[in-house]
């Protein structure tokens, strides 16, 4: 911090000294010409502003040569910025400015006049809008995909990570709703597609005290709302065109989109409607006999054709009572139906750093495990502004999300076990002989025989069963006055969230049923491991900000009172002394919680503090600090509490009613340099500590026989750290070139990477030890963005070249460090079964040093995309044709990181490759636990290397044509 601070300093000192200019003029009423008096008007980014007299006219002295923005307010009149204002030293530049009368809004309106900016260059906040243009020229899907595009985002096939958090601390919010679903642990929930947004805002940095349970960054997302005419949108791509059937560039996908608004009752009520479907085999390109997944969700197999399936769709009413008065409802409502398992990130023991893709299936995925994910947003607004000073917002809102994982479609249990249901690898006829390169067996007097293939080959099914449900009424006020100069602000609100969640998760579902018949051997457990309950948690806040605005010093001191109230369930079962709790954990939830209305409640309370102020004209440092919290996972807190319900598993969870939620403290320091309207840079020094993590213990509780058990107890052992660094450079030149520059370094360290880190170490050692800071396993320390868009909106060709007219070229590229891995050390060769010399497979253990977990980085990634888009007029509109195209030059980024070697099993076709010329290569050695399928012989064992999931998608090409009237 010192460090910095001197050299803005000496940065300051070494500035040459200019002659000074001005801005003057008048301000009046655009309906009668009258001078106003007192209007505010602030030039972007600078100390300077000034006030208009009795004549309404104003004078802003002593500005350096340069362009400037220029925003001018009135109570009672509309907001307007200028932007592109010229300053040129000893001259006056004049600004006349027209303001009409406008009633003040509760989305603070601004009218622009020239350029629109950037970026907002006095913002205390690392936030960036992607506007509805951008979300156009892009080759998007959904929302994760436009956030990835943002410097300090990264996203990869496990999940989407802001500034080195976890996947679940990201907050997502759509039309001011949480849409996560709180249960599946992938941090979202409801499912819209990119052409209901009107905008998304990525917040890295500088969390507001408006948004809770989210400790990483904010996610939110305006959708679109339909106007006083009528305007609609249809666009129709598809890879696979009847020719290129067996391209590895077709992965069987399709999109439908549409939208439709306009007005009910003109000036007064007002519709919007969306919808979108994708279907897709995916880049795998393996897919369930016939061509198509099911679900027990889901009655009907229509909305499962493919392999992976998206369908959404949303309808908003807006109605206007009187100006300053509004009424809004949605209804929204996404259904996913695929057969990722991260569509369930249960409680983070799945490993972070592998892609979903069911390799074991891969030879039956219809035996696989199907996840359907529907979600459903609701909502009612009532906006209502009070008079010139202030307004409130009032919002009801309702987010039912239900997932189902089955084994495609099956019924959860069996009425009886009459087949093998366990998933396994077993020898089929006929059998492969083991013998040597002459075709000799190993022995002459007994034949071995080759294992199976190492994937599931016997007809057993998937073997989880889970089902959820999670309802969240919200009740949302906020309320806010500005000053008579509307230079200070402030903002106060409340949040209640009434919660009911059902969790049904059962292992190995069949074992319990009846054996044979229905007459059967049965016995009294419900599965493997088994974990079943239903709560009723509420969650709240109070909330405040209060903005100060002094001579280009913006100040937002905000505070967060939270409350959490596990529920009637667990209070009871506290107090019940027959429910496995341990005597500590009972006393310590009495001692720090209070009774209120029947509940235990716990508090914390979060201080929040932004500040930007100018150093120069156009070059503001911005600080910010604050805390944020993240309730721990459901699971962690209510399995296995129920005395008359217990999981018999060897160490099964035990969840922990006194866990405190996660904690982030978060730091941040930047500068921003505007040094035209079309011309951004963006620096910024991030640090986080993050506390109170989940972990394991392992603990000796009696269960209901009386008998000593050991479970895996959940507790706030674990701590993480963030550091890092972003630059960003923005550029726009006239209306048909705006290109992205961003990059960013940072290192992110903790405990662990998964929730269950340190059960991993007891199953394997016996014991937790789990004290080393190591970096996390989604740590990339260097990730650089570019992009650029070309538009030549005219119909005269651009250079004369007939065709090059009315288009636009979307290019983007990504370079990022490679994935994190764990590595593996030679411990030598196995011997010989043919000569009994030790020059077998070579034998590579992963190094059990806990200092060493995630040391290592593998290749780095590097890919391009590209978007093509040509307009034609069409009967008074535009059909617009686009090619777009991802992973432009089919370059192969390893996600499956082999540990012997750093990078992906390499890509070869294993039905023609001769395996055994390779056993010098070392580029196909492997770890102990897989396949090597160079050396095969009787005692081989685990899954062969060559998941398709272990490269990033290849080159994909997709054609479209859409048109908007």
């Amino acid at each position: 911090m010192r460090l910095l601070a001197c050299l803005f300093l000496l940065h300051l000192a070494a500035v040459p000294i200019f002659a000074q200019g001005r801005i003057a003029g008048t301000v009046r009423d655009a309906a009668t010409g009258e001078p106003l008096i007192g209007v505010n008007l602030i030039v972007v980014g600078t100390t300077s502003g000034a006030a208009t007299d009795a004549d309404g006219r104003y004078v802003i002295e002593n500005l350096r040569p340069g362009e400037y923005a220029v925003k001018v307010s009135y109570i009672g009149f509309e907001t307007k910025l200028f932007t592109g204002i010229q300053v040129r030293d000893g001259r006056t530049t004049p600004l006349d400015v027209t303001l009409q009368e406008a009633v003040l809004s509760t989305e603070e309106e601004i009218v622009i006049v020239g350029e629109k900016p950037l970026l907002d260059v006095e913002q205390s906040t690392s936030a960036y809008t992607i506007g509805r243009d951008q979300l156009d020229a892009a080759p998007l899907r959904n929302v994760q995909e436009a956030v990835a595009t943002q410097a300090g985002v990264l996203q990869d096939p496990t999940g989407l990570y802001i500034r080195g958090g976890r996947a679940y601390e990201t907050g997502f919010i759509v039309d001011g709703v949480s849409a996560k679903d709180p249960l599946a642990g992938t941090g979202f929930g409801l499912d819209i597609g990119s052409n209901a947004f009107s905008e998304v805002e990525v917040t890295t940095g500088g969390l507001g005290a408006e948004v809770g349970d989210a400790t990483s960054g904010v996610v939110s997302v305006e959708t679109q709302t339909g106007g006083d005419t009528f305007a609609g949108f249809f666009s129709h791509k598809r890879d696979h065109l009847g020719f290129n059937d067996e391209a590895a560039s077709n992965f069987n996908e399709e999109i439908y989109e549409f939208n439709l608004g306009g007005p009910i009752v003109r000036g007064k009520l007002r519709f919007f409607v969306s919808g979108q479907v994708q279907l897709s085999d995916g880049f795998t390109r393996h897919v369930a006999t016939p061509r198509q997944v099911r679900s027990s969700l889901v009655d009907t197999d229509f909305f499962s054709p493919r392999t992976g399936n998206r369908w959404n769709g949303l309808a908003k009413l807006t109605y206007d009572l009187r100006p300053g008065m509004r009424v809004q409802a949605s209804y929204q409502r996404s259904l996913t139906i695929n057969q990722n398992t991260r569509m369930l990130q249960v409680t983070g023991n799945e490993a972070v750093i592998q892609p979903g893709f069911q390799y074991a299936f891969i030879l039956q995925p219809d035996n696989a495990n199907t996840y359907a994910h529907d979600n459903i947003i609701a909502y009612a607004r009532w906006s209502h502004v009070l008079n010139e000073r202030s307004f409130y917002d009032v919002q009801l809102s309702r987010l039912f999300t239900k997932l189902r994982a089955d084994a495609n479609g099956r019924r959860w249990r069996p009425e009886n076990v009459s087949t093998e249901l366990d998933p396994e690898s077993i020898v089929t006829y006929p059998a492969n002989l083991f013998v040597d390169e002459n075709g000799d067996p190993i022995d002459p007097n007994a034949l071995f025989v080759l294992p199976g293939p190492g994937l599931i080959n016997n007809g057993g099914i998937a073997t989880r069963f889970h089902d959820h449900f999670a309802e969240e009424i919200t009740l949302r006020a906020t309320y806010t006055r500005f000053s008579t100069d509307k230079n200070n602000r402030l903002n106060v609100g409340l949040e209640a969230k009434f919660n009911d969640y059902q969790w049904i998760d059962v292992i190995r579902p069949w074992v319990g049923a009846p054996i044979g018949g229905d007459e059967g051997t049965r016995t009294g457990r419900l599965g493997e491991s088994a974990d079943i309950w239903r709560v009723r948690p509420r969650r709240g806040a109070l909330f405040g900000t209060y903005q100060l605005r002094y001579r280009g010093l913006i100040a937002n001191a905000g505070l967060r009172f939270e409350y959490w109230a596990p529920g009637r369930y667990v209070d009871r079962l506290v107090d019940d002394p027959l429910a496995p709790i341990l005597d500590g954990v009972r006393q310590a939830y009495k001692n720090e919680t209070v009774k209120l209305l029947g509940l235990r409640y716990k508090f914390r309370l979060l201080p929040k503090v932004r500040v930007s102020f100018p150093i120069q004209e156009n070059r503001v440092l911005f600080f910010n600090y604050g805390h944020s919290t993240k309730l721990p996972h459901p699971t962690f807190v209510y399995t296995g509490l129920d005395p008359f319900f217990q999981d018999r598993s060897f160490f099964a969870d035990l969840g922990n009613p006194n866990l405190d939620p996660e904690v982030d403290i978060s730091y941040e320091l930047g500068l921003r340099n505007q040094f035209s309207q079309n011309d951004v840079l963006n620096l910024t020094f991030f640090w986080r500590d993050k506390f109170d993590f989940i972990t394991v213990e392992n603990v000796v509780v009696k269960d209901p026989t009386g008998r000593d058990v050991t479970r895996a107890f959940r507790v706030n052992g674990d701590f993480a750290r963030v550091r890092g660094v972003e630059v960003s450079y923005l550029k726009r030149i006239g209306d048909w070139f705006q290109g992205q520059l961003s990059g960013s370094f940072s290192r992110a360290t903790g405990l662990s990477s998964t929730n269950n880190d340190a059960l991993q170490d007891f199953l394997a050692n016996g014991d937790i030890e789990n004290t080393f800071e190591t970096p996390l396993a989604w740590d990339r320390p260097l990730d650089l963005k570019a992009s650029v868009t070309f538009t030549h909106e005219r119909d005269r060709p651009l250079l004369g070249i007939p065709g090059l007219n009315r288009f636009r070229v979307y290019l983007a590229s990504t370079f990022r460090s490679g994935q994190r891995y764990t590595p593996a050390v030679f411990r030598g060769r196995e011997v010989n079964p043919f000569t009994g010399e030790a020059d077998w497979r070579p034998v590579y253990e992963i190094v059990s040093d806990p200092e060493k977990r995630f040391s290592e980085v593998g290749e780095p990634w590097w890919w391009f995309d590209l978007n093509l888009q040509r307009s034609v007029a069409l009967a008074g509109t535009d059909l617009v044709f686009s090619l777009e195209i991802t992973n432009l030059f089919n370059q192969q980024n390893s996600v499956i990181i082999n540990p012997v070697t750093g990078k992906a099993y390499p890509d070869v076709d294993p039905e023609t490759t001769d395996f055994t010329q390779l056993r010098d290569n070392p580029d196909f050695d492997v770890p102990a636990g897989t396949r090597d399928p160079r050396y095969e012989d009787p005692e081989t064992s685990g899954l062969p290397p060559f998941n398709p999931a272990r490269f990033l998608p290849q080159r994909h090409i997709m054609l479209g044509v859409s048109f908007r009237f």
